[in-house]
């Protein structure tokens, strides 16, 4: 299944989103090679038989046999990365988690009282890392992983001074995936009601990610923008597109429409959006891998179990 033709797929009614997922999963080496080789089950044989159509036709093709493998209500609009999620769930129910093993990043929640500056630790494996809209995508990340300070109300109980005290909060990647997804949070709820940041964000086209423990000096990987997803209009109502990395050569890709887009770059190297919603970022560095690109076998569920529930009901207390 080659990568390079440009091909559209027709929209049933409110499947933007979806469109714009699959394309930018059919160019998505390390998925479509898993879906090439499995075809265990009914989705992963309709998204082999779409993909094998994408990489031969030159007209657009339907996507009936996908939505139906997914039980999705082709009349209802969906947000991209909550579809992305369900997608790898259903695929993940009989293949042992490998689909997200592509996209999981590792990411520990760490809480430092600070009076006997014990730590506790929450694991969480997140295929979507969800940042705040910034300026550029590196303050967004920046945001994301700074340390906060939990104090007044918000003190949390620490077993070893049998009190609540300041606690310091921080997010540290512990793993980095081959595929690293980040959501840019567009919707906030304001006075009991959701509405959207159409802010500019600076996405650059290389991104470094810092990883490691909570002690040590971060090492960072690096990453490369292959895709960008985009959502115009508003909560109710609006529509997806993509701009995808097809070998060299950059594509839009609009439900059945697809065509060459020169890649629009300011001073800075960036691509700057007020639209874009869900990136792609493949690695390109080597570090801690194993010879199959893999992460470790042993994953948590994303943000949940027992553990995840303890420690949020602690921050709580």
């Amino acid at each position: 299944m080659e990568t390079d033709n440009c091909c559209g797929l027709e929209n049933q009614g409110f499947t933007c989103y979806l469109n714009v997922l699959l394309q930018t999963l059919f160019r998505t080496p390390e998925f479509k090679n898993l879906i090439k080789s499995s075809r265990e089950h009914a989705l992963e044989k309709e998204l082999y038989t779409l993909f094998v159509k994408l990489s031969s036709n030159s007209s657009s093709i339907r996507t009936e046999n996908v939505t139906r493998a997914l039980k999705i209500d082709v009349m209802q609009q969906q947000d991209i990365a909550h579809c992305f999620r369900l997608l790898l769930s259903k695929l993940d129910k009989k293949t042992s988690s490998k689909y997200s093993k592509i996209f999981q990043s590792r990411v520990v929640n760490t809480l430092e009282c600070h009076c006997c500056h014990n730590i506790d630790e929450l694991i969480q494996d997140l295929s979507v890392i969800t940042l705040p809209v910034k300026p550029h995508l590196r303050e967004s990340l920046e945001e994301f992983c700074k340390s906060t300070t939990l104090e007044g109300q918000n003190k949390v109980y620490c077993n070893q001074c049998c009190k609540k005290t300041a606690t310091e909060m921080k997010y540290i990647f512990k793993y980095q995936p081959s595929v690293l997804v980040i959501q840019l949070k567009r919707f906030m709820q304001c006075c009991y009601m959701f509405e959207k940041d159409m802010s500019t964000v600076n996405i650059p086209l290389e991104l470094e990610i810092p990883y490691g423990n909570s002690k040590d000096k971060p090492t960072y990987e690096i990453y490369c923008l292959y895709a960008m997803c985009n959502h115009t209009g508003g909560l109710n109502g609006g529509h997806y597109n993509a701009v995808i990395k097809c070998s060299e050569q950059w594509n839009e890709f609009n439900d059945k429409n697809c065509y060459p887009r020169h890649r629009q770059q300011n001073e800075s190297g960036c691509i700057s959006s007020n639209n874009a919603y869900l990136l792609f970022y493949r690695k390109v560095s080597k570090l801690d891998m194993n010879e199959c690109g893999q992460p470790p076998e042993k994953m948590h569920n994303e943000g949940t179990g027992d553990e995840c529930k303890q420690l949020k009901e602690k921050v709580h207390l």
